[in-house]
């Protein structure tokens, strides 16, 4: 590959670097320079993470060639807080409450600076017009938008009234303890971590949603330079098995695969160029085999087995009262079947792991994660470890919204440094991550309401049918959620739920916020409006004659004392649509 050398002014210091032709900006600031602030959110210009100003100019630094930048002004997240303080623009997101993860936070102050820089007296749509550039999977823009109007002097502090029971956090502002980290781009996530000597692990994934693997030939990527391991399931000194659950999925497939995630090998390498490299000399032998895609495909007689005890994983039932009695007494019956499709979490970070082991055997894992200790069971027995021989550390977490309870690159980078003898790093791409991570679980609920003529409920009916992919996660659990949350907070003496959690060739389900419960209102209030236009009720009064209340049970059968806001909650939504309606 080319090289050039390339001056430049970065942060006010003179920089000179050798680059190759086709390093990028974001590759040279993080990898050459280590000014992690600067984050990789995609790689394709599309999320705005990695904004820097070149010149005065936002631009999207993963796009850009470093060797382009040659004679030019480069101002990181690093940057802008001079002599000790913190640009108005930092404290203004600080004071805002304006971050959270703060994944995206340092490229939304980037993209906003430059916006000030041209134009110090913005109106809201220049502010948000400037920002469309930066996603935010977390704070909703808003507050973002309000930290630029303050920083440009448009708006006052905000004021609150302190809580009447005297309270030291409610009703006052209180600062982020990670605030000023996030702010200034200090806050350290696992891929901003370099250890010295580190290699780089990527994986090979499968070609096929279903195939036998038949054999692999690694002999070619082997001989790379920079190549210092081509790892197989052969490799693996534990049980080649996980799960949260169930220990249902393969660190490195062996003689089947089950999704298009599944990792077949693992490449570890002294560049992450070298490791993509050899991945594309991995020869796989596959025999293709019939898939399934759907929860009610797969449980059709003869339906192809994407596990060797069968599709259905849980069958669960709720119960309550009569069912076909409740039937009986409904004058009014609605009915209907709800789709809803797989959800990626989307988060700004990728994950990241890094792995390193001492001269005592000791394991340690930095990574992006929401379960370090079910992380810790999990990555032991793989690696042939006891447990208090693993350590997880789990760096600031650029969002995880239930994607990060399962393992990702964890146990991939334990064992590759485990083989290696040094610290390795192994970072999703975005494509990456999407494809080998968990989602949202797509359901399909079969459902039946009835009612009486003054729209008082009685009976309901659901079939649940959900989609856990090729691995259970936590879906035995979400899928329950799902139907004991049917009913909604309304009162039905008769209640039948059956939920079935199914595998599939698709890649797997898991949590995410709302955990199985997010499917459901879709379905019980969409049931209401249905019942509302049977009867030609008002649906507010139809939901509100229902509503559960103290005294009255759930669909569960537990009998509420106290803390049911749902009337109330009502009440007050019917106050506000009078004074604003639709």
């Amino acid at each position: 590959m080319a090289e050039r050398q390339i001056r430049l002014i970065v942060n006010g210091q003179q920089v000179t670097a050798t680059v190759e032709a086709d390093t990028t900006l974001l590759r040279f600031l993080r990898d050459t320079l280590r000014l992690t602030g600067t984050k990789e959110g995609c790689g394709q210009g599309e999320c705005g993470a990695c904004t820097v100003l070149v010149n005065g100019q936002a631009v999207n630094s993963c796009l850009i060639p470093a060797a382009a930048v040659d004679g030019c002004e480069v101002v990181t997240i690093e940057g802008l807080a001079q002599n000790g303080g913190l640009d108005p623009l930092q404290q203004a997101f600080i004071d805002e409450g304006a971050i959270q993860c703060g994944f995206c936070t340092p490229g939304a102050i980037m993209s906003a600076k430059a916006l000030l820089m041209a134009n110090p007296k913005p109106s809201e749509e220049e502010i948000r017009e400037a920002l469309s550039g930066n996603l935010c999977r977390c704070t909703g823009y808003q507050k973002m938008v309000r930290a630029v109007q303050l920083a440009s002097g448009q708006l006052p502090p905000r004021e609150l009234k302190p809580s009447s029971c005297g309270h030291s956090v409610i009703g006052h502002k209180v600062r982020r303890r990670d605030a000023v980290d996030k702010a200034t781009g200090r806050a350290a996530y696992a891929d901003d971590l370099f250890l010295p000597n580190m290699l780089y692990g990527m994986a090979l994934r499968s070609a096929y949603p279903h195939a036998l693997i038949k054999g692999i030939d690694t002999s070619a990527a082997e001989k790379v330079p920079g190549v210092v391991a081509v790892l197989t399931a052969k490799d693996v000194p534990g049980i080649n098995r996980y799960g949260l659950v169930y220990l249902d999925q393969r660190v490195l497939a062996d003689d089947k695969v089950r999704c298009l995630g599944d990792a077949v090998a693992l490449v570890v390498a002294e560049s992450e160029r070298a490791a993509e490299e050899a991945l594309g000399l991995i020869r796989v032998d596959y025999e293709e085999l019939p898939g399934v895609f759907s929860a009610e495909e797969a449980l059709k007689p003869g339906a192809p087995l994407v596990h060797e005890k069968g599709n259905l994983v849980q069958h669960t039932k709720v119960r309550k009262g009569d069912i076909a009695a409740g039937f009986s007494q409904s004058e009014v019956v609605v009915e209907n079947i709800f789709r809803t499709q797989c959800v990626e979490h989307a988060y700004l970070e990728p994950e990241c792991s890094v792995a390193a082991v001492d001269h005592q055997g000791n394991l340690t894992v930095w990574t992006s994660t929401q379960y370090v200790f079910r992380d810790r069971r999990q990555i032991a027995p793989v690696l042939g470890l006891p447990v208090n021989k693993v350590r997880v550390v789990q760096m600031t977490t650029g969002g995880g919204f239930g994607g990060k309870d399962d393992i990702t690159t964890e146990i991939l980078a334990g064992l590759a440094a485990l083989k290696t003898g040094r610290p390795v790093k192994v970072r999703f791409t975005r494509e990456e991550s999407m494809r080998a991570t968990t989602k949202r679980h797509p359901m399909v609920i079969k459902a039946r309401l009835g009612a009486n003529r003054e729209g008082k409920l009685l009976a309901l009916e659901g079939e649940v049918y959900a989609d856990t992919g090729a691995y259970v996660s936590l879906g035995v659990y979400v899928v329950k959620k799902a139907g004991l949350h049917l009913s909604g907070p309304y009162y039905i003496p008769n209640i039948k739920v059956d939920t079935y959690t199914v595998y599939t060739n698709n890649p797997p389900s898991g949590a995410m916020r709302g955990f199985g419960v997010v499917q459901a209102p879709f379905v019980h209030e969409s049931l209401m409006d249905l019942l509302a236009q049977k009867l030609q009720r008002d649906p507010w009064e139809i939901r509100y004659k229902n509503a559960l209340e103290p005294g009255l049970s759930t669909g569960t059968g537990h009998v509420l004392k106290h803390g049911v806001g749902i009337k109330a909650c009502l009440e007050e939504v019917k106050k506000y649509l009078e004074a604003h309606p639709l």
